[in-house]
């Protein structure tokens, strides 16, 4: 067993950091590109982020077929609440007119909360493991220093979702340096709060409930995460539309993508 201490202290660290310094690259990045790129990009991200989160959902029970009973319809009803929830939170969604639609700073806020969700069970994970492990050593205990380089370049990458959609809808919403800071940190704290509750709570309840399952919160953020896909998808139709600017979208994808998908090849 590793110590609590120890065990929150790198979560903070895993958590926090680079998810701060992936918001930051995003504002710089918006310096150079246009929303419509942006948001391209982290598509792409949210394409890879998808395909692992629904893993972890364990497919939302479908090897089961129709055998799997309450608890397969139970990972269902989760992804169904996650969809549900915050689509029915941003009701102004698909109504025609201006991106933002009034919601501002309210949309890259939801959409941190939509991404982060599934930080939860992957906070359960790095505490349940600590509190279980038989190694002294974090890295070891996680698989080894490409493991952990992995973890940190996802937290470092999927929070750019959330940078995106915050220089899309409310890039208004700071007047200055200050206030801008002060938006990336709120966002930092909300796409990651999940994770650190996740994880504290997990290295207590792994030891008096060794069998607690965190399938069902993978299954929850992986419903949540398609209030991101949709909002970020939105500015991808605004502009011209000329050939030219749908190879810039498709090549943005693509490296998205691809960016997300390096980071967990380093986890296999």
């Amino acid at each position: 067993m590793i110590g609590f201490a120890e065990t929150f202290g790198a979560i903070l660290a895993t958590f926090l950091i680079p998810t701060f310094i992936g918001l930051g690259i995003m504002s710089a990045g918006a310096r150079f590109l246009s929303p419509k790129y942006l948001a391209a990009f982290t598509i792409g991200i949210y394409l890879w982020f998808f395909s692992d989160t629904i893993g972890d959902a364990s497919l939302l029970g479908v090897s089961e077929g129709f055998t799997g009973g309450v608890w397969q319809f139970a990972l269902w009803l989760c992804f169904a609440i996650g969809v549900i929830i915050l689509f029915a939170i941003d009701t102004k969604m698909f109504a025609e007119g201006p991106l933002g639609i009034g919601f501002g700073f309210s949309i890259p806020l939801l959409v941190a909360i939509a991404v982060g969700m599934h930080g939860f069970g992957e906070g359960a994970a790095v505490g349940a493991t600590a509190a279980t492990t038989t190694s002294s050593n974090l890295i070891d205990a996680f698989g080894g220093l490409s493991a952990g380089v992995a973890f940190v370049l996802h937290k470092g990458l999927e929070p750019m979702m959330v940078g995106a959609a915050y220089w899309i809808y409310a890039r208004d919403h700071a007047k200055d340096a200050v206030g801008r800071l002060k938006d990336i940190v709120v966002l930092t704290l909300a796409f990651t709060l999940p994770g650190i509750v996740g994880g504290a709570s997990a290295y207590y309840i792994i030891q008096a409930f060794p069998n607690a399952d965190y399938t069902y919160v993978f299954a929850l953020g992986l419903g949540t995460s398609i209030y991101a896909a949709v909002r970020l998808a939105r500015p991808l139709f605004q502009g011209t539309g000329s050939k030219g600017e749908s190879l810039k979208v498709a090549c943005l994808i693509v490296l998205g993508f691809t960016c997300l998908y390096t980071a967990a090849l380093l986890h296999s």
